[in-house]
């Protein structure tokens, strides 16, 4: 049975890398009905967190990663936490001395190299791998504080957990030849190995903080959703062919691959990401895209949403669907008709307001007094228009007016349903008050 894990360090956020080579473990798990794991390596005592863990994990979990062994669901093989198994990684590298395939060294223990000859494998993704003994130099696997370094705890954790195949980033490329003589040295079947692509930035550079965001728990703070940021961590270093660019988890599980991921780097593209979140705002149905806005808003006001004002909102939101990329849009969208204090953009204001477009503001207010209290949207945009003429006015020049008087600027909703939204009253507040 193929069994596959991702073994995060909590040492800081989820990166969007290793989500990416989660993403892809965890695919390739449902394929072919194998054993997905999680593990925490926190070997590195001084830096490891409570706080990054759980954000590691939340992060997984809110991505949709499910794992059939590991930490918090546990399993069979005991502890899927390092630094639970020092013992464990003691006694194998005292037996490795025991065997002279490793020696003391300042209180700290060394695996021996033998010098001659080559480390040959084939990565599943790289084709043939082949690096010379003679240019690995002995290396410590147990320090003297008793701590085991990566290459001896992630070698053993490979062992014991019965892992089929490991997949990671290239960046632990060099340190592959020492896993294999570790685990040749312990008499285990070696795994197949699978060194996935980095993920870049524009400028060629590594994805790091210079780019802006790059963990998982920033994105979703930003706004995204997580099918919209599992189906772009997909497509990067892999297709699943015919130009389909937007697919759910079942479709990607029944296309993956290992063998199909590009050896080239990927691209980290937010923009595209964005784009892709709106697709997937756009594709809600109505109910489940309310649902969202609702529990946004009041989560932005730290507090339940009034009845009067979820019925103001109603009128907005359908015309919102097609306008937002991301969560976050939707408040700044529709907080004019809430019960908050109202602010009005001065830069729209004066970029909007002459004695033209002020006279026509104070004909629009004496015809929404002659309305019933509810706007009738249809006899609204009519009169609205009517006015335009009278007035001798564009639609950009009188509309984008009434637009900044009511909504606070020139950026919101169409005009109509805003002013519907709002109701009779409150328009004439808010135009009464530029006047």
């Amino acid at each position: 049975m193929i069994r596959v894990r991702i073994a995060p360090s909590p040492t800081g956020h989820l990166h969007l890398g290793n989500a990416r080579t989660a993403v892809f473990n965890w695919l390739y798990a449902k394929k072919n009905n194998g054993v997905f794991i999680v593990r925490i390596d926190d070997t590195d005592t001084e830096r490891s967190t409570k706080e990054f863990e759980e954000d590691i994990l939340n992060s997984l979990t809110w991505l949709g990663l499910d794992w059939d062994e590991g930490i918090k669901v546990g399993g069979k093989h005991g502890s899927y936490r390092q630094s639970e198994r020092f013992d464990r990684y003691k006694s194998i590298a005292e037996e490795l001395v025991e065997k002279n395939l490793a020696y003391e060294e300042d209180g700290a223990i060394k695996f021996r190299v033998e010098k001659s000859g080559s480390i040959n494998f084939t990565d599943i993704v790289r084709g043939e791998m082949v690096f010379n003994k003679e240019d690995i130099e002995d290396f410590v696997i147990l320090r003297s504080d008793g701590s085991p370094t990566y290459h001896l705890a992630s070698t053993i954790d490979d062992i014991d957990y019965q892992i089929t195949h490991v997949s990671r980033g290239e960046d632990i490329l060099p340190s592959t030849p020492k896993h294999i003589l570790i685990t040749e040295a312990l008499g285990a079947d070696l795994p197949e190995y699978c060194h996935l692509p980095l993920l870049f930035g524009h400028d060629g550079k590594r994805l790091s903080k210079r780019h802006g965001a790059t963990s998982v728990s920033e994105f979703r703070n930003k706004g995204f959703l997580e099918d919209a940021l599992f189906n772009y961590l997909c497509l990067l270093g892999w297709s699943p062919g015919d130009d389909v660019e937007i697919f759910d988890k079942d479709y990607a599980a029944s296309k993956f691959d290992f063998n199909d991921v590009l050896v080239s780097s990927a691209i980290f593209d937010e923009v595209k990401l964005l784009w892709m979140n709106g697709v997937y705002i756009r594709e809600m149905d109505k109910e489940t895209f309310n649902h969202m806005c609702f529990e946004v808003i009041s989560k932005n006001l730290e507090r339940e949403i009034f009845q009067t004002e979820k019925e103001s909102l109603e009128v907005l939101l359908p015309t919102l669907q097609d306008r937002v990329e991301n969560r976050n849009d939707i408040f700044e969208q529709v907080k004019f008709v809430l019960d908050e204090p109202f602010d009005i953009n001065t830069a729209d204001w004066e970029n909007v307001s002459t004695e033209a477009t002020n006279k026509y503001l104070s004909a629009v207010k004496e015809s929404i007094k002659e309305f019933d209290d509810v706007l009738d949207i249809g006899k609204l945009e009519t009169v609205m228009r009517e006015l335009l003429e009278e007035y001798n006015l564009k639609p950009k020049d009188g509309f984008q007016t009434v637009r900044v008087a009511i909504t606070g600027s020139k950026i919101s909703p169409p005009l109509f349903e805003s002013m519907v939204a709002l109701g009779k009253a409150g328009c004439l507040a808010r135009i009464e008050e530029r006047i």
